[in-house]
């Protein structure tokens, strides 16, 4: 086995196209977004599912006013 050392951020590359499905949640519909852990591309589907998650928190923190 080798070892590599990176020096700096690694490239997750590009994310594939969300997939999403609906439940139900207390009544109501929501959408949540489908990660496949077998597929190549899992880093970067998984990190754009993070940052689009943080995205909407933020989005819903400041329409109640709170400071980000």
């Amino acid at each position: 086995m080798t070892v590599e050392i990176v020096e700096g951020p690694i490239d997750a590359g590009r994310p594939s196209k969300p997939r999403y499905r609906t439940a139900q949640l207390d009544g109501k519909a929501v959408k949540l977004r489908v990660i496949d852990a077998d597929s190549p591309s899992f880093g970067a589907d998984f990190q754009a599912s993070f940052k689009a998650n943080v995205r909407r928190a933020r989005e819903e923190n400041r329409a109640l006013g709170a400071e980000a």
